[in-house]
């Protein structure tokens, strides 16, 4: 039977082509929360209050607007059979969560509409009908579930008041809050009533940057259904914070808009976090500068603008600061530091606002110049580099002196067509670098395509080097121990066979014989064949494996000395100068090294003299006094090598104490005939008097002519050595000239060269 005492059999309907407006005005007007649309008495949808906002929200002309436009098609409804039972009739619109249902023929013929609140109030009325216990039963069920609900509510409202993250709920488009926690005021430093009173504060928040595109990216949210969005928001004081927005859109059965769910989290610490975490990938973490990998990318751009801008050029400064060792040593590693900041913002200080100064890591800068007119560009920087660190820094109330070797390099628009250009481009400015340090301090060199060519050829013979010790030294040392001094020959060189030692004579001007020997090592190169030692030693010397080949020319040479020692007796006791690397001073075991030489040959400690630089003296003057007294208390001649070139400091001639100076060949070959009054005839003079005066003895080197030999005969020069006597010569060789010598009586004429 039709439940007519709870079915509205006449319900508000209106035509689909009823304008928005008219229709809003309508349900206002019978305080009704829907409209049936219908066509003949037949429904085609329902017009409810929740449209009327949409379409207020979205649409920009209402008045040509029609219902049909935005009413919802696909309405639940009930067939005129199924509406017999009230009480299924409530269960229906229970489970349905919706508060009215039309009621419909076969045919689709609107027959009235239920109420849920017309339903409640026709049961109540109805108290003798069989249903009403039932009514009852239903009515006690949904109090309790009414009170468990409100129970649940309350404890989510604790809930949501302890979390730290805003929790809020609004009504779709118009976006009029539902709810919100406490937690507003910790994130968005505004209190709940601010955003309840102003529905627009959540976007004027906004930091203007992100503003735009954060609207757009909500407005997708009602075709997404979910947003998890990251951005900035302004404090009322101004204060920048991160926020992450997580937003979700609830829908009904038919897929319209409820409501809208959002979590709002603080990540500014996080987001601080991961900041810096990305600064520190592209920044040296001691001076603030770019680092490696940022210097890549800024090099990258570079050579773009570059290609866009054909006549600009770039370049690229590679600055090593000069005796940055010393400062460590002596004042500390943390002194080291502050010089390297003070020596960062200097390098900043000539930076225009186009250039990225970086550190590469301990004292190496790079520093790259974009948008350059010409290569003058680059060098006038570059003097304005060395111009910023003139000034002395105060360290630890210290005055220290800072200089920088720079390379520079010039970039090319064509570099991308090498996929390792900018480690290229780095190692060539490097090379420059290093160049510019041989010249000397505070001096800058530009890179030229001989410089990697030479810089290829030095690290193939280090790699030469390597591969001869690593295989050699240590069987070597073994071997020598192993074999009898009678049966050892500087010849039998089964493990060290690319080395050799040559030996040239050292002579008695006053007494004209010879006196010993100085030991020259040569390497016998596999494929270059025999090399001076001006092509490998200087690459030993900066590696570290001089020491190798030094342990090895001594043990050959005394082992040497030892055999001609006893072979002709008749010669004065024969002595061999032998060239001592600084890296000996810096390394322990020279002392124990020589000890075990001496044992196994037998010769005696005055026999041997070492030779030093005054640059060997200067790099460790420390070590160097220490072990300097350790070889004299043993008795062991000390030499200073090519006294005149270097600092000639009479200050060290008397604190280490040498027992011999050596005149560089550079001022006696300028001892030429009818010159005796030159510049270097009276440095000649004054060397020989000086070692006189402090009671060492003096050896000319590079004795070629008559003519020299008569002037240091002249000045009374003890010793020398040259090609005038003979060249260096190897074992076999030299043995035969000391035969020569044994056989004319030991003494020499030496007005005719040998």
């Amino acid at each position: 039977m039709l439940l007519d005492w709870v079915i509205d059999i006449d319900p508000p309907t209106v035509t689909a082509d009823l304008p928005v407006t008219e229709a809003i005005a309508f349900l206002n007007q019978l305080q009704s929360s829907c409209l049936l649309v219908v066509e003949s008495h037949q429904l085609l949808g329902i017009f409810t209050e929740r449209d009327a906002i949409k379409a207020v929200a979205t649409a920009k002309n209402l008045e040509n607007l029609a219902i049909a436009d935005v009413m919802s098609c696909n309405v639940i409804t009930l067939r005129e059979a199924e509406a017999s039972d009230p009480v299924q009739l409530l269960k229906f619109l229970q489970k349905n969560q919706i508060s009215y249902l039309p009621i419909v023929t076969e045919q689709n013929h609107i027959v009235g509409l239920v109420a849920q609140s017309r339903l409640l109030e026709g049961l109540s009325e109805k108290e003798g009908d069989p249903d009403f216990h039932t009514y009852q039963t239903l009515e006690e069920h949904l109090f309790i579930n009414e009170q468990a609900l409100n129970l649940s509510q309350d404890r989510i409202e604790s809930i949501l008041s302890s979390v730290e993250d805003v929790v809020w709920s609004a009504v779709p488009y118009t976006l009029q809050l539902l709810y919100i926690n406490a937690a507003t005021e910790k994130v968005y430093g505004r209190s709940i009533s601010e955003f309840i009173q102003n529905l627009n504060l959540w976007q004027d928040v906004i930091h203007p940057g992100d503003r735009e595109w954060v609207l757009q990216a909500n407005q997708s949210l009602y075709n997404t259904g979910r947003q998890d969005l990251e951005y900035r928001i302004l404090w009322p004081n101004g204060q920048v914070r991160w926020i992450r927005a997580r937003t979700r859109l609830v829908t009904d059965a038919n897929g319209a808009p409820i409501r809208i769910d959002g979590l709002m989290t603080d990540i500014t610490e996080r987001y601080s976090i991961q900041e810096q975490l990305r600064h520190d990938v592209l920044h040296d973490s001691l001076t603030g500068l770019a680092n490696r990998n940022l210097l890549k990318d800024r090099l990258e751009q570079a050579l773009k603008r570059s290609q866009r801008q054909e006549k600009k050029l770039f370049a690229i400064l590679f600055l090593d600061l000069d005796r940055f060792k010393i400062v460590n040593d002596s004042l500390g590693h943390q002194v080291g530091d502050r010089l390297l900041i003070e020596v960062a913002k200097r390098f900043q200080s000539c930076q225009r606002s186009q250039d990225t100064v970086a550190r590469l890591g301990g004292d190496e800068f790079v520093i790259l110049l974009e948008e350059l007119d010409s290569f003058n560009d680059a060098l006038k920087i570059t003097q304005r580099i060395h111009q910023a660190l003139f000034p002395p820094i105060i360290l630890e109330g210290r005055e220290v002196f800072v200089t920088a070797s720079i390379g520079i390099a010039f970039g090319s628009p064509e570099a991308d067509d090498n996929p390792n250009w900018v480690a290229d481009i780095i190692r060539d400015s490097d090379t420059a670098m290093y160049r510019a340090k041989a010249r000397g301090q505070g001096c800058h060199e530009v890179f030229s395509p001989f410089m990697h060519t030479d810089a290829l050829h030095q690290m193939q013979i280090e790699t030469d080097l390597r591969r001869t010790l690593s295989s050699s030294t240590d069987e070597s040392s073994a071997a020598f121990h192993s074999i009898p001094i009678s049966d050892r020959s500087i010849s039998d060189r089964k493990h060290l066979e690319e080395f050799l030692v040559y030996y040239q004579p050292i002579f008695s001007l006053a007494h004209q014989r010879i006196e010993g020997f100085e030991a020259l090592v040569r390497w016998d190169h596999p494929t270059k064949g025999i090399m001076s030692p001006v092509d490998f030693i200087p690459i030993a010397e900066e590696t570290g494996l001089i020491v190798s080949i030094d342990r090895w020319v001594l043990a050959s040479a005394c082992r040497q000395l030892r055999l001609w020692q006893d072979r002709f007796p008749e010669l004065s006791p024969l002595t061999m100068n032998v060239n001592l690397s600084s890296r000996h001073f810096s390394q322990p075991g020279l002392i124990e090294f020589l000890d075990q030489i001496f044992a196994e040959t037998g010769l005696e400690h005055s026999a041997l003299k070492l030779e030093i630089t005054e640059t060997t003296v200067i790099k460790n003057p420390e070590m160097a006094t220490i072990v300097i007294k350790q070889l004299k208390d043993k008795n062991i001649h000390i030499c200073l090598d090519d006294f005149g070139t270097g600092y000639s400091s009479l200050s060290y001639l008397h604190s280490f104490h040498f027992d011999t100076l050596k005149i560089d060949r550079s001022f006696v070959n300028k001892l030429k005939k009818n010159e005796g009054c030159s510049e270097s005839l009276e440095i000649v003079k004054a060397i020989i008097n000086l070692g006189y005066n402090l009671g060492m003895s003096v050896v000319a080197e590079g004795i070629e002519t008559q003519n020299q030999l008569s002037q240091l005969n002249k000045f009374q020069c003890q010793y020398g050595q040259g090609y005038w006597f003979s060249a260096p010569m190897n074992s076999t060789t030299t043995t035969d000239f000391l035969l020569n010598l044994s056989q004319k009586n030991e003494k020499i004429n030496l007005n005719v060269s040998l």
